[in-house]
């Protein structure tokens, strides 16, 4: 989320999330949210209040995150914006799947939907769909996951939205193998890795490879099992080398 005229402080925290010194960044936007809330002004108080939300989330604190992004929300209704509010709804439903509080994220993800849908956000909604699924999968309803992940890669085709489309390839291969059709996992696994590769994101490819492999070995194929643990110790040993690389640039 971007604000104009950011202060120091909030700056500073998009630094070091980006560096994903989660701790650091939450003191910064802590400071920036205690300097901006006597003025009051939604457009400068969301963005902070979202990445305050975002760090919470990745330090597992789900419930500060979620009073956050409760937050958001209301400030949001007052300004009307059909997209942003979708999106808040979004992450209000993410933080409940990943809770076990199936119904309350299924709440969430059908008004982020009818709200996605009048704001013609097709972006938005791809990513939606792409968590509808892994609700569904958390649910053990894999063939209902399978749908909402195809429609979340029909959308992502259609925005350019190519992280997207190489993280629900994985989800949908991982679909597919609950499901038995290792046909179609293999051939979803591959699109991930492939895309992964494109972007030049060596972690995502790796999860790819990881489930590739596993998918090799259970039909006992060896050779290409063998391939793919080659590969990806290529890419864990470059993934640590760019690791070294952000700690050196941090220490600075």
């Amino acid at each position: 989320m971007e604000s104009k005229g950011e202060s120091p402080s909030y700056l500073q925290g998009m630094i070091f999330f980006h560096r994903r010194d989660f701790e650091a960044a939450r003191r910064c936007f802590e400071r920036a949210l205690r300097d901006e809330r006597p003025a009051g002004e939604p457009r400068r108080l969301i963005p902070i209040l979202g990445n305050l939300g975002n760090v919470c989330a990745a330090l597992g604190e789900k419930e500060r995150a979620r009073g956050y992004y409760r937050e958001i929300l209301a400030l949001q209704r007052q300004e009307s914006d059909l997209k942003t509010v979708g999106q808040t709804l979004v992450n209000l439903g993410n933080l409940s799947r990943e809770l076990g509080e199936r119904e309350r994220a299924r709440a969430y993800y059908l008004e982020a939907e009818e709200q996605l849908e009048r704001a013609g956000d097709g972006c938005s909604l791809g990513i939606l769909y792409s968590n509808f699924g892994l609700l569904e999968q958390d649910g053990g309803d894999n063939e209902e996951a399978v749908r909402f992940f195809t429609k979340a890669i029909e959308l992502h085709k259609q925005t350019g939205h190519e992280e997207g489309l190489a993280a629900t390839w994985g989800q949908l291969g991982r679909a597919y193998r609950r499901l038995g059709d290792d046909r179609r996992a293999e051939t979803c696994l591959n699109f991930s890795s492939t895309h992964y590769e494109q972007l030049g994101n060596p972690a995502g490819q790796i999860e790819a490879l990881r489930q590739l492999g596993q998918l090799y070995e259970d039909r006992n194929d060896p050779e290409l099992a063998r391939l793919c643990l080659t590969r990806l110790r290529e890419l864990q040993v470059r993934l640590e080398g760019q690791r070294r690389i952000r700690e050196e640039r941090a220490d600075e």
